[in-house]
């Protein structure tokens, strides 16, 4: 479908094919900042002192490895600037709450493909090695799922903070509007550092309260198989209801704001 010149997917499956073809030219920001982001990752994993690495990492164990993994390869700001660099369309979608949302769950689920079919093999790995095969299963669960949650919700930020694509030099050159070119965009740059393994984290809240509250041994030893499992579903079963209910809430916000958004996105000057 086209809007103003501007060609729209009208199917899913349309929308993630765009989606691939963006993410595969120049600046390749997705490659990039997945791979870089794994390698930090796991070079803390491995390399830190053990105090260093309880401190950074708040789940621990060899299954662990690949769901931390994913969290920190999502961390980035393909996770929370969505807008910015496809701003044509998104303009074109602002008043079409499905097209909207297709989108962005285009976006998600590309960038979801860098990750997650990666780590499922590690779990796979991991899980096999250690002849732990039912949390494999649910390790591989949550990282098949829970992604979305964090993804949904963290969409927020570029809904309400956009930026554009600007190369370096081109920031540099227009400095002197340091607000908007420097101090805007760099927090806005780092923020998914932090922002997504929050996110993360808070969707197993109610996973760790039922482990501390119900597990037979609390939080202090290796859970069963059955505690487990059911920390896992609790937390898949909020990541569906943040994916969905989080990508609903922000185009109520981008409608909201449609005509400072449209103005912004329609503008690379503005940083």
């Amino acid at each position: 479908m086209a809007d103003g010149g501007v060609v729209l997917p009208t199917t899913w499956h349309d929308a993630v094919r765009a989606e691939l073809g963006r993410v595969f030219r120049p600046p390749f920001e997705v490659p990039i900042v997945v791979v870089v982001n794994g390698l930090l990752m796991t070079g803390s994993w491995f390399l830190l002192p053990p105090h260093w690495k309880n401190a950074l990492f708040s789940l621990h164990g060899t299954l662990a490895f690949a769901m931390v993994l994913a969290a920190w390869m999502m961390s980035d700001v393909p996770a929370t600037n969505l807008l910015g660099p496809d701003a044509r369309r998104v303009v074109a979608a602002l008043d079409d709450p499905v097209m909207f949302r297709r989108l962005l769950y285009a976006k998600n689920f590309v960038l979801w493909l860098f990750v997650a079919p990666l780590c499922t093999a590690i779990a796979i790995g991991v899980g096999v090695h250690a002849h732990d095969l039912v949390a494999m299963a649910f390790s591989i669960l949550a990282i098949v799922v829970m992604p979305f949650g964090a993804l949904g919700l963290t969409a927020w930020v570029g809904i309400r903070f956009p930026y554009h694509p600007i190369a370096l030099n081109e920031r540099w050159a227009h400095r002197r509007r340091w607000r908007h070119m420097i101090v805007r965009w760099l927090t806005l740059a780092v923020t998914p550092y932090g922002l997504v393994p929050v996110v993360a984290s808070a969707l197993l809240v109610p996973s760790l309260v039922l482990w501390a509250s119900f597990a037979k041994h609390g939080l202090g030893a290796r859970l069963s198989d059955g505690e487990y499992a059911w920390g896992i579903l609790v937390a898949c079963a909020l990541a569906v209801i943040g994916s969905i209910g989080g990508h609903r809430a922000g185009w109520r916000t981008a409608r909201r704001r449609r005509a400072k958004l449209s103005a912004y996105l329609a503008d690379p000057s503005l940083g």
